[in-house]
């Protein structure tokens, strides 16, 4: 027997919805930050481990043991930016035929208001899911997330992160001749493995970057040693937009590029512009065992039961769906929220440099 107080717009039954979409699949969200976790408050505590080398002491068997200071962490507090794209329905949506219905179809506007509601949490779960990413190429490229928008005035999410080197001697450069790629990985590599703990078994070029390191006079000697096989090139398309360039055997080190664009429209509202997640003149180094986390804050909603009864309510999740309706115009919107937060736990386990 039918349920005739069935709603598709009850929250249960919309969190069913989003449960069920496919994830945008992303190069830096899905290769580095693995670990995700979502929280009950709308803040989150992160902590930052930083090792040491120290060596065990030398005792005398008559002195005992020396009790050594515990190699802790550092715990920080953060408040995840909310995220909210949201989308309206109204009676036109319903009752005209959507694109790529059949014009004898034959649905009805309550079939239409299922089938727009499942498209419209579509879309804006991409438009989440991009945002993510370019969070985490911002946390990682630049070791912190600018906080731009609406009521925002020049914030950033700032992790300390050091690891940072510009080029500046135009002899030093890719572009140039007398430039060594190679001595410039392996002195990032080295740094990496004294301050971080982990070996870089990635390196993510930028487009030009990568044209450049393949035409380096020094980068080809090392490829003519076929004896030794230091280094393989072997460019080939992968999922994402990346493309595999190669391998430097000698230090463990697979290289790509990273073909991926965001639409920026808060710099210059007037005249948005497409730009690259990894900007030119641009080189990453990363591990992939280095510890990096998604957290996600709660969401605090209505509850959706309308009147002097509807209350608040906070929600654990990576996406937390929400409905409400307006008059004059009659319209429903639907609503995404999300309160990610990218963190690299590690702020020492990776390089980045501007090498042209």
């Amino acid at each position: 027997m039918a349920n005739e107080n069935y709603s598709p717009f009850e929250p249960r039954t919309m969190g069913e919805v989003v449960k069920r979409m496919p994830p945008v699949h992303t190069f830096f969200k899905t290769t580095f930050f693995k670990n995700v976790k979502t929280f009950v408050t709308r803040s989150v505590d992160v902590d930052f481990k930083k090792g040491n080398r120290a060596l065990a002491p030398f005792v005398h068997p008559r002195i005992g043991g020396k009790t050594m200071p515990n190699s802790g962490f550092q715990t920080k507090t953060y408040t995840p930016p909310h995220i909210a794209p949201d989308k309206i329905t109204t009676v036109d949506d319903l009752i005209s035929r959507m694109a790529g219905e059949n014009i004898y179809s034959g649905q009805t506007p309550a079939q239409r208001a299922i089938k727009k509601m499942a498209e419209d949490f579509a879309e804006l779960n991409e438009m989440i899911t991009r945002r993510e990413e370019w969070m985490a190429s911002q946390a990682l490229i630049l070791g912190k997330i600018p906080i731009i928008g609406e009521g925002f005035d020049n914030e950033a999410i700032d992790f300390g992160f050091t690891n940072k080197e510009t080029i500046s001697s135009a002899a030093q450069k890719w572009s140039a001749a007398t430039a060594d790629p190679i001595a410039d990985l392996k002195r990032w590599r080295k740094q990496v493995q004294k301050t971080g703990f982990v070996n870089c078994n990635v390196c993510v070029m930028a487009d030009n970057v990568a044209s450049a390191f393949i035409n380096n006079a020094k980068v080809k000697e090392l490829l003519d040693i076929k004896a030794y096989d230091l280094a393989v090139i072997k460019p080939r398309e992968l999922p994402n937009g990346v493309t595999y360039i190669g391998t430097i055997n000698g230090m463990g080190l697979d290289i790509y590029t990273y073909t991926e664009w965001f639409l920026d429209d808060w710099t210059d509202p007037a005249k948005p512009e497409q730009k690259p997640l990894v900007p030119d003149n641009t080189v990453i180094l990363l591990s992939t065992s280095a510890t990096y986390s998604m957290y996600y804050g709660a969401v605090t909603i209505l509850d959706g039961k309308g009147g002097a009864a509807e209350t608040f309510k906070t929600v654990e999740g990576a996406r937390v769906p929400d409905t409400w309706t307006a008059r004059k115009p009659a319209r429903r919107f639907l609503q995404l929220n999300s309160q990610p937060l990218p963190v690299p736990h590690e702020v020492d386990s990776w390089f980045v440099a501007v090498v042209m």
